[in-house]
């Protein structure tokens, strides 16, 4: 339903933000859990894909967030 995964993804939306800047936006905080999910860590998690005005600007940050997000 639509409808019911709008209002789930808006639910959500605040923990989504990956790297704390208040938006969560596909091209940083996006890019941030698909290169997690490929296994990238360190620098290279994180290069070109922290968001303006980020509270989570290291790679430690990143990574220890999004492990807290998984199950």
């Amino acid at each position: 339903d639509p409808a019911a995964l709008k209002t789930f993804l808006d639910n959500i939306a605040p923990q989504l933000d990956v790297d704390g800047n208040g938006l969560a936006d596909a091209r940083t905080d996006g890019l941030l859990v698909v290169r997690y999910l490929f296994e990238l860590r360190g620098a290279s998690l994180i290069q070109g894909a922290i968001g303006t005005g980020a509270t989570r600007t290291t790679a430690p940050q990143v990574e220890s967030y999004i492990l807290a997000l998984l199950p």
